[in-house]
């Protein structure tokens, strides 16, 4: 079964197949710049809908940051980070329709952290109760009142800042927690933690490590 909307946390997340063409409509032909995703999602949604479609892409290879080559001394290079969450919809449903979803590597959703001198310590939200699943929020939950990775104290502030955050609205309102989230585009990560109780040492440890991981910045530099 195709995902859909109903799996969609947001509505705003899963937009609609785009309305066939009227019977008699004319066929466009389409100059698309670029070959990354979003260029080739929007070739494959413009060919559904029966129009001609020309990607133009600089590189000698197609995929943008999602894309790899391999260098001259047969490294396989990486253009950026190949991870993305549950909630893709859009994506899922595009590698659906691509033939590929039987590719994907699924991680255990479980971020390790590789401290000085070889200390390595998890943030590891697998739950299981009595073999099932336990989800959002209380993985969490769990995630960050169990990990080695903050002192007490750290975790107690992490808290404070988490329990007060946009997320917390989403879980009952997803629309008005995405509205909230959306307010913040202009304040940094650091500034917004630290306002609401987060410690520096939260920081250090932990949401810089992430940060670096998922966007190549600290969190004085991500909102």
């Amino acid at each position: 079964e195709d995902a859909g909307p109903k799996d969609a946390p947001l509505r705003s997340l899963y937009p609609p197949e785009p309305a066939t063409p009227a019977p008699g409509a004319p066929k466009l032909k389409v100059a698309i710049v670029g070959g990354g995703l979003a260029g080739l999602s929007t070739a494959v949604e413009l060919l559904d809908q029966g129009y001609d479609v020309d990607i133009f892409e600089q590189r000698p290879f197609i995929g943008g940051k999602v894309a790899s080559f391999i260098d001259k001394d047969q490294n396989h290079i990486e253009m950026g980070l190949h991870v993305f969450f549950g909630c893709y919809h859009n994506l899922f449903r595009l590698m659906r329709k691509c033939g590929v979803l039987q590719n994907l590597l699924v991680k255990d959703h479980t971020h390790t952290f590789c401290n000085t001198d070889g200390d390595v310590r998890e943030l590891d939200f697998r739950f299981d109760v009595n073999g099932m699943k336990i989800g959002a929020p209380f993985h969490g939950l769990k995630a960050f009142f169990t990990t080695p990775q903050l002192s007490v104290g750290d975790k107690v502030a992490n808290s404070l800042a988490l329990g007060t955050s946009p997320i917390v609205r989403a879980l009952f309102d997803p629309e008005g927690g995405m509205n909230d989230i959306r307010k913040l585009d202009n304040i940094s990560f650091t500034d917004w933690f630290k306002g609401h109780g987060g410690s520096q040492g939260s920081i250090d440890r932990m949401w810089d490590p992430i940060a670096y991981a998922l966007g190549f910045l600290d969190c004085n530099d991500i909102s």
